[in-house]
């Protein structure tokens, strides 16, 4: 009690180590306010300047509709192709994410953002020129990973970046690399599993695609080769990654991980098949029975794919940066920091509530609005007139 009555005093000493530790506090402050790239001030003394709601994101909102002539046109001839036909689910889920979670009052319009925008702008203006939808839906992944960029999320400081892995997985593969990847993956699945089936001393040979065991031709198809399952458990990780608020390199090791998943998943399954066949005489490859066990073979992957996730987590673990005790104890460690930013997972920040962002220039969302509209209106002009739909 006598303790507490002298801290009460107002006339008692102040300790030495308090000033210091205030100041180190501030300079810490001020230090991560400018890093984000914020003014510092609150919303209160910074409302004059900071535009919010909806209103903020009108030129942007305008741009991203200027897409959808062309878009609609990619997004259609994808919807054809199974291994695609997750894309609504992953451009719902990315608006979702960004409509719940976006703080309207700190969003940072910054250089960098505002280039993506323009290179955005640029690639559909060429979309048109050369008649090119992959083009207009490139240009929207660009739009958006700005977009992604420039919003944060309410009481947290970084920004909601890794969420543009979702869009970008929409974006078919160019020049039909994704139909030479679905072979490349019946080739490899067919020589991983044959390779198994002889440790295991399964009597089989190998044709091509064909696994031929006593009495039965097993043809490894774009089903059982992984590549719809590869793309479905790519789109899970991209998911994980934006709603959990991990790091864009945590993202990237994930989806690398979900493609090492799926195809050692889909070689279980092929075996599955054959092993079947030959012990029980029990056809898994056709029918409903095939289909169940798709889908259990997609469960285990998902679930191997959340383990990887935790353990990314726990290998990219934010690393504390407080005062030590000591005269050459190391404060502020530009490497810890550097690590954090970069690799760990985002956090809640008790002094985000303080930021405040820098709004798009209005000049600039004039121009970027009105172009957007004339690329708009040549995306119309060329469906109509070279007939594209």
């Amino acid at each position: 009690m006598a303790d507490a009555a002298e801290s009460a005093d107002p006339g008692s000493e102040q300790e030495p180590g308090s000033a210091v530790t205030s100041a180190w506090s501030t300079e810490e402050t001020m230090d991560e306010i400018a890093a984000d790239g914020s003014s510092g001030l609150s919303p209160e003394l910074d409302s004059g300047t900071s535009a919010s709601g909806i209103h903020a994101l009108l030129p942007v909102l305008v741009l991203i509709c200027a897409h959808l002539p062309f878009a609609f046109i990619h997004y259609r001839e994808s919807w054809s192709l199974e291994h695609y036909q997750f894309f609504p689910f992953a451009l719902a889920s990315f608006g979702w994410l960004i409509w719940t979670r976006r703080d309207s009052s700190s969003d940072n319009w910054s250089v960098a953002v505002l280039v993506f925008l323009a290179v955005d702008l640029l690639l559909l203006l060429a979309a048109v020129v050369k008649l090119s939808p992959w083009l207009a839906v490139a240009a929207l992944v660009c739009g958006l990973t700005g977009l992604s960029l420039a919003v944060r999320e309410r009481s947290y400081t970084c920004s909601m970046l890794a969420m543009s892995f979702l869009p970008l997985l929409t974006l078919r593969i160019p020049l039909n690399y994704d139909d030479r990847l679905i072979h490349w993956l019946q080739q490899q699945t067919t020589k991983l599993a044959s390779a198994i089936g002889h440790r295991i001393g399964l009597e089989h040979y190998t044709e091509g695609n064909t696994l031929a065991v006593p009495g039965k031709h097993f043809l490894v198809e774009e089903a059982c080769s992984g590549v719809n399952s590869l793309f479905t458990i790519m789109f899970i990780a991209a998911f994980v990654v934006a709603a959990r608020r991990r790091s864009v390199i945590h993202g990237l090791l994930l989806i690398a991980a979900g493609f090492v998943v799926a195809a050692l998943m889909n070689t279980l399954r092929v075996l599955s098949v054959i092993v079947a066949w030959d012990v029980a005489r029990v056809d898994l490859a056709v029918g409903w029975i095939h289909d169940l066990l798709g889908y259990v073979v997609l469960i285990l992957a998902a679930a191997f794919l959340m383990s990887a996730d935790a353990f990314f987590d726990w290998l990219t673990e934010r690393i504390p940066d407080v005062k030590r005790p000591g005269a050459m104890s190391i404060y502020r460690n530009p490497l810890i920091r550097l690590w954090n930013l970069t690799l760990a997972t985002a956090t809640t920040q008790t002094k985000a509530t303080s930021l405040t962002g820098v709004p798009i220039s209005k000049r600039f969302g004039l121009a970027l609005g009105a172009l957007s509209v004339l690329a708009a209106v040549g995306q119309v002009f060329a469906i109509v007139q070279n007939k594209l739909l």
